[in-house]
């Protein structure tokens, strides 16, 4: 969805799904827009996203998977990567969890939503996007 480098995000609206076989599992990095727009879930296998930008302190990542690739890793993949060991047992953890990083994000997310969830965060976005590219069209130069 986004790549920080070089600063540009991929429109989901206009993205060409329709170019990808329907049984391919897309993967979606949101690092930096995850919390500021609308997503269609059905479109994504998995979704990734480093919590630092938009949703809580650096240490913690946001990872959500659909069941359906569940338990289907390649043999030497690493324990670490297998997400089928983490749902089996949970409370069981093969690292210690950055356990304040994860709190602070639950935090954000809880006061997130009290403030008015998502609609809100898109209109905000919005706005911050308008106001940069107004400045951008009108400025008789930058671009």
């Amino acid at each position: 969805m986004n790549e920080t480098v070089n600063g540009f995000e991929l429109n989901e609206e206009h993205f060409p799904w329709h170019l990808f076989p329907k049984d391919m599992p897309v993967v979606g990095d949101m690092s930096s827009n995850i919390a500021t727009r609308t997503i269609n879930w059905d479109r994504f296998s998995v979704v990734y996203a480093g919590a630092q930008k938009n949703m809580g302190p650096s240490g913690c990542a946001i990872i959500i998977v659909k069941k359906s690739l569940m338990g289907h890793m390649q043999k030497d993949t690493p324990i670490m990567c297998d997400w089928k060991a983490f749902e089996d047992a949970p409370g069981t953890y093969y690292n210690t969890p950055p356990c304040w990083a994860i709190y602070v994000t639950a935090l954000n997310a809880k006061y997130m939503n009290e403030m008015g969830g998502l609609t809100l965060y898109e209109n905000i976005a919005n706005i911050k996007s308008k106001m940069l590219y107004d400045l951008i069209d009108n400025s008789g130069g930058y671009f």
